[in-house]
């Protein structure tokens, strides 16, 4: 039964020690690994008054030892020494004997503590006091006057601003009224009906109103205009009063009537001030506009001189378009027509005397004419280059989509990049995987095959630079190709740095016209630099499925252990 209370029971002996504790008293003060039976009472409630123990030999007279005391406030402490708000009701619990008898005290009486946990009470109690402070705080703050009244229409509420500007004390308004008191007539001096009211339809509708330049009257009879608001005051859903709050008009109505009377007074100077000055504006008004247009027939004259200006600079840099224009054609001409017809003409005969088909000529002779034979066709073909690139530049020729092998791309780039640099020059490390993309198979080739002899060092004559060490350099040439993402990348490594503006220009603007990037990476220990080719795989499938595509080998200092690596992978090719 005891475990059943709502609150925790506590019994103490004598010596004031716990003999006894209910469930509610045990989760309480009781925290794991402490007991609270056997501790005692001063320990669990410092602020309890030790003379209310039964053994105690300062109980007074005055106490009955079987009397309950008033519930008290105080501050308990668990087990752990963790404390909490209580309030507790202490009883003796009667015996057979009397507590106190002739000879003092019999040892056998108990005392219970009903002890009743405050922790969630206090924290409301304190949130309520600090609510109704900071209502209070605010009401005494505002400026404007503010007064709560019942469903009745009398007054329960009303601040120090509302009393201030009514003439009235605070006390004075309590229980009565407003309407009657302040809202009974209007500015002309006839009744106001109370259920013609805003306060009036508050009350009964619940409903908001807003009036500007309502009448109140003070104490004193005087008229007050103010700017007026009604708001229903609700508990939950019942209408339980109205708040009406009110700001004084007066200094805002003095505000504006200075303002006309300012307004007035500037009016009349400004006519005033134009009267007397009225033939000296004229005169100024007139010599402004002979300025006026004087500086409008100087701005116009400006402008024609402008734009003859304009026109003739126009004129000029027409010219020297066309100038440009007609030496560039000129320069496509004598490349395609007057140059390249007799090279390819000098050409086959030189093939024809370097076949030797009579066996006439010397072996030196027949050798330097072979080499001339190269020569020949190498600028035959840098020519061709030249003019594709021009034609592409200048919009005659469009990039032939189709979707081809990119290891046959690559291939025929390595077969170009032969014919430019000649056999023999240098060797390949290669590693194109098969992936399809759809571009210009025959404009890629052609770019790769310039990127590579700008790698390998040789020049437009098909002469390559002399080391500047005089030590051994390696010339192979590493070309990677993979797949990243919806791209196709193609790295090119030689062991020049490269940068030629024959071969560099022809590369960049075949890879611009397929939407791609080319970006230059310099390689930490290497003489030479890689280049790395970016193109979109369009409608291509990308890497054949099965066939091991792998990503572009890294750049790294050996460029012979590289190249190896490439090689390794399946395809090296030595020219």
């Amino acid at each position: 039964m005891l475990d059943a209370l709502p609150d925790a029971l506590v019994l103490v002996n004598a010596n004031g020690t716990v003999v006894n504790a209910n469930t509610i008293a045990l989760e309480a003060f009781e925290t794991p690994g402490t007991a609270l039976v056997g501790r005692g009472l001063l320990d669990l409630l410092p602020q309890f008054d030790s003379r209310l123990i039964p053994g105690s030999m300062r109980r007074p007279d005055h106490i009955d030892p079987r009397a309950r005391t008033k519930p008290t406030r105080m501050v308990a402490r668990r087990t752990d020494g963790s404390e909490f708000p209580v309030e507790v009701t202490s009883a003796n619990l009667e015996t057979g004997q009397q507590a106190y008898d002739t000879y003092g005290y019999t040892g056998d009486e108990l005392l219970m503590l009903v002890v009743r946990d405050l922790s969630g009470t206090v924290d409301t109690e304190a949130e309520l006091a600090r609510s109704q402070r900071q209502t209070e705080m605010i009401l005494r703050a505002a400026s404007e006057g503010v007064v709560g009244t019942d469903t009745d229409g009398r007054i329960v509420l009303v601040n120090p601003a509302a009393a201030q500007i009514l003439g009235y004390r605070a006390g004075e308004l309590g229980g009565r009224e407003l309407h009657t008191l302040v809202l009974h007539s209007r500015a002309d001096g006839s009744p106001f009906p109370y259920d013609e009211s805003p306060l009036a339809d508050t009350l009964r509708s619940g409903r908001k109103h807003r009036v500007r330049g309502q009448v109140v009257f003070a104490k004193s009879g005087d008229q007050l205009p103010v700017d007026l608001t009604t708001a229903p005051v609700r508990d939950g859903d019942q209408l339980v009063g109205a708040v009406m709050t009110f700001t004084d008009r007066r200094p805002y109505d003095a505000l504006v009537k200075e303002h006309e009377e300012a307004e007035q007074r500037h009016a009349e100077e400004l006519e005033r001030l134009a009267e007397e000055h009225a033939a000296e504006l004229t005169e100024l008004r007139q010599r402004h506009e002979a300025e006026l247009g004087e500086l409008r027939e100087q701005h116009a004259e400006e402008i024609a001189a402008d734009a003859d200006r304009y026109a003739a600079l126009g004129e000029r840099e027409k010219d020297r378009y066309e100038a440009i224009a007609g030496r560039h054609e000129q320069l496509l001409t004598l490349l395609g027509d007057s140059l390249r017809g007799p090279l390819d003409e000098l050409r086959r005969e030189l093939a024809a005397l370097a076949s030797d088909d009579a066996g006439q000529l010397w072996p030196e002779a027949n050798q330097v004419l072979h080499h001339l034979s190269a020569g020949y066709s190498r600028i035959t073909t840098l020519i061709d280059n030249v003019l594709g690139y021009q034609r592409l530049d200048i919009g005659n020729e469009q990039v032939a989509r189709t979707k081809v092998m990119l290891d046959a791309v690559v291939a025929a780039g390595v077969d170009g990049a032969v014919e430019l640099i000649g056999p023999g020059r240098v060797q390949f490390a290669v590693h194109a995987p098969p992936i399809e993309a759809e571009v210009d198979a025959r404009l890629l080739a052609t770019a790769l095959a310039h990127l590579v002899a700008d790698v390998a060092g040789v020049d437009a004559t098909g002469n390559s630079p002399v080391s500047a060490t005089g030590g051994y350099l390696d010339n192979t040439v590493v070309v990677a190709a993979a797949q990243r993402g919806e791209v196709v990348r193609i790295e090119v490594r030689g062991p020049y740095a490269g940068g030629d503006p024959v071969h560099e220009p022809i590369v960049r603007g075949i890879v611009r016209a397929h939407g791609g990037v080319l970006q230059t990476h310099e390689v930490p220990g290497m003489s030479g630099s890689a280049y790395v080719l970016e193109v979109p795989i369009g409608g291509g499938a990308g890497a054949i499925a099965g066939t091991g595509a792998a990503e572009v080998a890294p750049v790294v200092p050996d460029a012979r252990a590289d190249a190896a690596g490439a090689a390794g992978a399946g395809n090296a090719v030595a020219v």
